[in-house]
């Protein structure tokens, strides 16, 4: 494997899990109503003990994101 794929990897790995990340900020955020809705039709009041603990699921979520795809993204860019 050369630079060039490496970095083709990463950029693609980053940009699908920061995608993946803002879908799961906007249905904490904009679209909570809903989810929350669908949530308690499907596994019932379990939802609201999820949604509390959504935020910081997403966040720690997005840490792993900056880890393991953005960082090695920029050190291949670098060098």
């Amino acid at each position: 494997m050369d630079i060039s794929t490496l970095l083709a990897f990463f950029g693609w790995m980053s940009a699908i899990n920061l995608v993946l990340f803002a879908a799961g900020m906007l249905k904490v955020t904009v679209f909570r109503n809903f989810a929350v809705g669908v949530g308690r039709a499907i596994l019932g009041d379990t939802i609201d003990d999820w949604m509390v603990d959504a935020p910081r699921i997403l966040m720690n979520y997005y840490i792993l994101i900056l880890v393991f795809n953005v960082v090695p993204y920029i050190a291949l860019c670098l060098l």
